[in-house]
């Protein structure tokens, strides 16, 4: 039995497959859902899990070399909450895209994690070599 660290078994397969030029979206409580890439739903609530929180437990596991994030964040969501979440992407400086883009590119990742975050636009998309 695992002690400790990501116990979600769908979660875990994923991230373990998560490898040199693999990429793994991180998506808000609305963010449409993508026939065949793999989901990992874990969505409870509206505001349950956020992205911050999901990120905090496995930036510390992977290997992410890039971040892109949607412009569309800084420009419609409160500048303190963007400062907030932009704190909890370990120090990564992101890539900014167009969300149009960003949903183009959630569809070409190895898997998608669900959130039940409200926040718009704050999905990221995390690379790895």
């Amino acid at each position: 039995m695992i002690k400790s660290g990501v116990i979600n078994g769908q979660l875990a397969s994923l991230l373990a497959r998560f490898r040199h030029v693999n990429s793994i979206a991180v998506v808000d409580g609305p963010f449409p859902t993508y026939p065949g890439v793999e989901t990992v739903d874990l969505a409870v609530t509206r505001g349950f899990p956020t992205i911050p929180q999901i990120l905090d437990q496995i930036l510390p596991l992977l290997d992410v070399s890039g971040l892109y994030l949607a412009k569309e964040f800084d420009a419609n969501v409160e500048p303190g909450i963007v400062a907030e979440y932009r704190s909890r992407h370990g120090g990564i400086s992101p890539t900014l895209i167009a969300h149009e883009e960003f949903k183009r590119r959630v569809g070409q990742t190895l898997g998608i994690i669900h959130t039940g975050d409200p926040i718009p636009y704050s999905s990221v998309i995390l690379t790895s070599g």
